[in-house]
């Protein structure tokens, strides 16, 4: 990096210029040099080319997100963001240099900020007020070549594998403890209490004014949010240990029957906001909440852990423990112990020892599949965001970075899984035919591998199913593999939203509904689930309730394919065509908006026009939206070129085939004799299901 100048650059709207400053003064008392431009935009050659100039010269680039960058759609500092992001591709991964900072409560999932930026960890200052902490963060990394970038899931400098290693082996220990004291007091505290509606967890709790004032809202006792853990410590790389504390903690819970967990996307969503308990309990629909803190000096480290009533801000129980982490076995037998004696002091000894084992022997089943292997657990959290995001170029980065995870470690069977679904999602976006089969071909055999190793690990199932289902349209294969993945972890939200879809290929409206609802419920962020939530309302003629839906899902994942064109759909059932055409404009997903427009065109009895937006869906996307260009058709009731262009999806494997038996645009064959006879070539008729 050309870091001659050791200079931070400030970018933002000139809405923001207060807020702004507050940063700049921050920056500068704690000695850092800014390159902060406070002027209007002036314009002209010379001007252009400083900015460009700083920019390439800067050590460090912050720019500043709020509600006025979401409102503008163009503006110089958008300039700026691409040409940082520009030069960041040319860093190493762990290289400091791309710093975004909040000043108001505009969500990270749906901001409209280049992807680089989802990759590093957003610091959240209101107004630009208390920027001190952020300062000297920014102080330590201009002064360090060793600092590493606090990413969701930074990468560990190669030198410091062993020392994280030693840190890996006693995280998994704690996270067992942890896992089995918050199941146990869960369960303990239900025992005395028997209440069933919903509540909340949040990052701050209810002030005992705020919980006078209002009478909070009874909640299901079986239910928790796991908040990401807080990093304390000097070094920003220990916001790994952290981070992974809270996100293999939640994954372990999420696999305790009768527990209902929020999930990670939704619980992390709320990480550096100042949301109250009640707040976040209306989104996330939990009782309890988990919060700690992380503070790791040399070979020392202090966490803090609380459990407390999200409805009122109750402390149900909390500890601290320091603690030497060169016997990490002697510390997880240690932290285990003295968690079960608070239990027995706090509840009175509810538990007996029959129960307790029973609970512990719970979360050693539900660890199952990870590793102990530093590098390996980094890249597997890496790649896990990654293909949170459920884009073709997020799946591509999800695969890299999952590929060099097993590469690390050949046993870990969640990395395996993983890697599975990251391969599966990036052959379904696949713009060519090769690269959708190889996506899947990698998918099959990752799969595989994950239940060599693990044949009751439910991720491992899952990622099973989806090639079942997207590629060999083995609908009992994918059933006795939904089966498995159920018994694991019932209540895991992706087991629900392949519930959902499952039931929607199969024909039964009102399953799919319901367990995708379950879905969304459990994991209210995830565009994906919101979207299978919406074709499943369509299906059962809920056409404003999906509209609502897909609305939702433009607002957490702009990019997805199924945004605006969904919307375009619903309308056009309503018989909305103006409306629905405008809608269908607006998607940036090619292949789907040329689907959407269309159907509306013809609907418009533009035939000229819809004629030609057809002739583009399939020049351009013959080999991967065979499927597609079938549903146009058949909404123009040109029923053998439908048919011929649904025997080309079978042929290519499309994975659209699986919505076929509800597909509303396809409805329109369902007259013609030989509907019946494509239905038992896919294996979905009536008879092929009993």
């Amino acid at each position: 990096m050309n870091a001659s100048i050791n200079a931070v650059f400030l970018s933002y709207a000139s809405q923001d210029v207060a807020a702004a400053r507050r940063i700049d003064e921050a920056l500068r008392a704690a000695g850092v040099v800014v390159w902060f431009d406070e002027s209007e935009l002036r314009g002209g050659d010379a001007w252009d080319a400083s900015i460009r100039k700083k920019i390439k010269e800067c050590a460090l680039f912050v720019p500043i997100i709020s509600a006025n960058t979401e409102s503008r759609s163009e503006g110089y500092f958008r300039l700026e963001w691409k040409l940082a992001v520009d030069r960041s591709h040319l860093m190493a991964d762990d290289q400091p240099f791309l710093l975004p900072v909040v000043i108001d409560d505009t969500s990270e999932v749906s901001a409209r900020v280049p992807d680089r930026f989802r990759e590093r960890q957003w610091s959240r200052l209101p107004a630009g007020e208390n920027a001190d902490v952020f300062a000297e963060h920014a102080r330590s990394l201009l002064g360090s070549s060793e600092a590493v970038p606090a990413t969701i899931a930074p990468s560990a400098v190669r030198a410091k594998a062993a020392a994280i290693a030693g840190k890996s082996r006693f995280f998994k220990g704690l996270v067992a403890a942890l896992a089995a004291v918050i199941v146990a007091l869960i369960a303990a505290v239900r025992l005395q209490t028997d209440v069933k509606d919903p509540a909340s967890v949040a990052v701050r709790q209810s002030t005992p004014t705020e919980t006078t004032a209002r009478q909070a809202p009874k909640a299901d006792q079986n239910t928790v949010a796991v908040l990401p853990f807080t990093n304390l410590s000097d070094d920003k790389a220990n916001e790994y240990f952290s981070d992974g504390i809270s996100e293999e903690l939640l994954s372990v819970l999420q696999k305790i029957a009768g527990l209902r967990v929020a999930a990670r996307l939704s619980a992390f969503s709320f990480k550096g906001t100042n949301a109250t308990t009640q707040e976040i309990g209306e989104k996330l629909g939990v009782a309890h909440l988990v919060e700690g803190s992380v503070r790791k000096a040399g070979q020392s480290v202090r966490i803090t852990v609380r459990l407390s009533r999200a409805a009122t801000g109750e402390q149900l129980w909390s500890d601290s423990y320091t603690r030497d982490l060169q016997d990490v076995f002697a510390v997880q037998s240690e932290v285990a112990q003295t968690i079960v004696e608070q239990l027995r002091v706090q509840l009175g000894g509810t538990l007996n020892a029959s129960a307790k084992a029973a609970i512990q022997a719970q979360v050693r089943s539900a660890g199952k599949g990870g590793t102990k292997n530093a590098d390996a657990y980094q890249r597997y959290l890496q790649g896990i965001y990654f293909l949170n995001q459920f884009t073709r170029d997020s799946a591509i980065r999800a695969a890299d970075f999952l590929e060099r995870a097993v590469e690390a470690d050949p046993g870990f069977a969640l990395a395996w899984a993983a890697l599975s679904q990251a391969s599966s999602v990036r052959g379904g976006f696949a713009d060519t035919k090769p690269e959708f089969d190889e996506g899947f071909a990698v998918a099959r055999r990752a799969a595989g591998h994950a239940l060599e190793l693990e044949p009751d690990l439910s991720e491992a199932h899952l990622a099973r199913m989806r090639v079942q289902m997207w590629y060999d349209f083995d609908w009992r294969g994918a059933t006795e593999s939904l089966k498995h993945a159920q018994k694991s972890a019932p209540t895991d939200p992706d087991v629900l939203s392949a519930a959902a879809q499952l039931a929607y290929t199969l024909g039964q409206r009102e399953k799919a509904v319901e367990f995708a609802r379950q879905a969304v419920a459990s994991d209210p962020v995830n565009a994906e689930m919101r979207m299978n939530l919406a074709f499943a309302l369509e299906s059962a003629g809920r056409y404003d309730d999906a509209v609502s839906q897909f609305r939702r899902t433009i607002e957490l994942s702009p990019t997805n394919p199924w945004g605006h064109a969904g919307v375009a759909l619903m309308l056009l059932r309503q018989g909305r065509f103006d409306d629905a055409l405008r809608e269908a404009e607006r998607e940036s997903n090619e292949w789907s908006r040329l689907t959407a427009q269309a159907q509306v065109l013809w609907a418009l009895e533009k035939k000229a026009e819809s004629d030609a937006v057809l002739a583009r869906l399939t020049t351009r996307f013959a080999d991967t939206a065979a499927y597609q260009i079938a549903e146009v058709h058949a909404y123009r009731r040109e029923n053998d070129r439908a048919f011929e262009w649904l025997e080309r999806a079978l042929r290519q494997h499309d994975p659209g085939l699986t919505w076929s038996r509800l597909d509303l645009s396809l409805a329109r064959l369902q007259d013609d004799p030989r509907w019946l006879v494509f239905l038992n070539k896919v294996g979905l008729a009536d008879e092929q299901l009993k």
